[in-house]
């Protein structure tokens, strides 16, 4: 099979892919909303799985007010970078500035790649599957209500176990549903 053979099935096989969403700042279920919406309206995903929403601690001192954190998964034919393209671009049109907010500092929203099927990428601005899932209950938690029996590239355990092992203090408290 030719290298451009070989690309263009890597594209075109339906992979499952999790995008995280947190706000925390404005109307965060409203901004969690406009994100889905997007997401779906530019065609990243199909087949949409969307968690229960969870209501969160910020982390780290300049985080801000609770997050709003959820997760949605689907099925998609794009290439890890074009997803992640994607997100961006959808943070941009709900108001996110990266380089005003900082690392760490409150979000209207926050569109994290989880995974793209069984791809392993580590490279500048994007490494999959995000290397700090597997220790953030307000990732797994609400994973975990959509696949909590999958076992991510780089892990022997379900998302359900790597659940259970963190501090259940940590815990959001679900606040509602994503609308898909």
């Amino acid at each position: 099979m030719s290298a451009e053979k070989t690309l263009n099935a890597k594209v075109e096989a339906h992979e499952f892919v999790a995008i995280a969403l947190g706000s925390n700042m404005g109307d965060r279920m409203e901004l969690l909303r406009r994100a889905l919406r997007a997401i779906i309206d530019q065609g990243v995903l199909t087949d949409i799985r969307a968690s229960k929403v969870y209501e969160t601690i910020a982390v780290g001192e300049r985080a801000g007010g609770h997050f709003l954190n959820a997760v949605v998964a689907g099925r998609c034919t794009l290439a890890p970078h074009d997803v992640l393209a994607a997100c961006m671009r959808v943070e941009q049109s709900l108001g996110r500035n990266r380089a005003r907010e900082g690392q760490g500092g409150p979000r209207t929203i926050d569109l994290d790649v989880l995974f793209c099927g069984r791809h392993e990428v580590s490279e500048p601005g994007l490494i999959l599957p995000h290397p700090r899932m597997f220790t953030r209950s307000f990732v797994l938690q609400p994973l975990a209500d959509i696949a909590a029996d999958l076992v991510l590239p780089t892990q022997k355990d379900s998302v359900h176990f790597l659940l259970a092992s963190l501090d259940q203090r940590a815990m959001g408290t679900c606040v509602g549903m994503l609308d898909c």
